[in-house]
Parts: structure tokens; C-alpha cells; sequence
């Protein structure tokens, strides 16, 4: 799902740097690891990092120079990833998701849509407070700073389904 996604946003926009698109890269693998955990036991610990992952991509939505409206279109295509993933590929019980299932996944990419835009929101804020301006790209600092960030939601996400690993020893 992960690099179908990837997919729909590179055909969508033009002249992404390799520092760019391999944190794009890095995003869509992200996003998509915690769908799972937003429908799981664990998902109150899931959602806030689910909800900061989101926020982060709002933030370099903003530094690339989209609008905010682009951004959401970008998070937007998930949710037709995954219900064309799920058509295409229903889950190995053969019965496919339930309403609640699909209607749970479609809720988790409404939460990264709004979190997205307040992500955006921020940043486009912060810098206008700060007399910075509306950025022209991302430099490799910003980039750096987003790859640090996603490394340690990466880190905390392990740590989540690590916990998933022990449960079921623990009955």
C-alpha cells in the first residue's frame, strides 16, 4: 500500500528532489504501519503517534510549498489506496472487512487529513510569527529534522507492536 501511494502522490507533483521523495518514501511505509494498530487493542496508544506522524507531514507539506489543500489531496489518495487495495486483495479469512473495519480505516485517514492541515497550519503560522516567511523548499537541515522525527515515531511504533508480540505469551 505503502509505495502505491507513493505512486498516486509522484503523479500528482512535479519536481521532487531525491532528499524529498525519498522522505516521501519513508512517510507512506510509516502511515500505512500504523493502519493496522489504529484498528488493533493498542489503538489509544497508536493514535496520538498516528496523529503527530500526520502533523510532521503536514509540516513538510508546508516547506515543499503546497497549499494546504494539496496536502490533504495527497493524504486524500490513501484512503482510495486502500479501498482499492482491499477490493483487490481481501483479507485471507475470504469474508473481506466488515462496514465497521472499512469504516474504522476511513476514520484514521479522516484523523491524518485533519492532522495534516493543522500540521500545515502550524508551520505556515510559526513562520509567518517568526518573519520567516513562506519557505521555498525544504533545505537539508529541514530534511534531516524530518527524518529524526520519523525515525523516533518509527521507534515508538516498534515499541507498540512489540507489546502485540508479548500479549498473546502472557494468556
Amino acid at each position: 500500500m505503502a509505495e502505491r501511494w507513493l505512486l498516486e502522490i509522484r503523479s500528482r507533483v512535479q519536481g521532487l528532489g531525491e532528499g524529498e521523495s525519498e522522505l516521501l518514501r519513508e512517510f507512506a511505509t510509516l502511515m500505512t504501519s500504523f493502519l493496522p494498530e489504529g484498528l488493533d487493542v493498542y489503538r489509544d496508544q497508536a493514535m496520538p503517534l498516528f496523529h503527530q506522524a500526520a502533523e510532521l507531514y503536514g509540516h513538510l507539506a508546508a516547506v515543499r510549498g503546497l497549499a494546504a489543500g494539496e496536502a490533504v489531496e495527497e493524504v486524500q489518495l490513501l484512503r482510495e489506496v486502500i479501498l482499492r487495495y482491499l477490493y483487490r486483495h481481501p483479507p485471507a479469512s475470504g469474508q473481506g472487512l466488515g462496514l465497521r473495519e472499512l469504516l474504522q480505516l476511513s476514520r484514521l485517514v479522516d484523523h491524518a487529513v485533519t492532522h495534516t492541515s493543522i500540521g500545515h497550519t502550524d508551520t505556515l503560522f510559526f513562520n509567518l510569527f517568526q518573519g520567516n516567511g513562506v519557505p521555498e523548499g525544504p533545505t537539508p537541515e529541514i530534511l534531516n529534522e524530518v527524518r529524526d522525527q520519523l525515525q523516533a515515531l518509527r521507534q515508538e511504533l516498534a515499541s507498540l507492536q512489540s507489546l502485540e508480540d508479548v500479549e498473546p505469551d502472557l494468556q
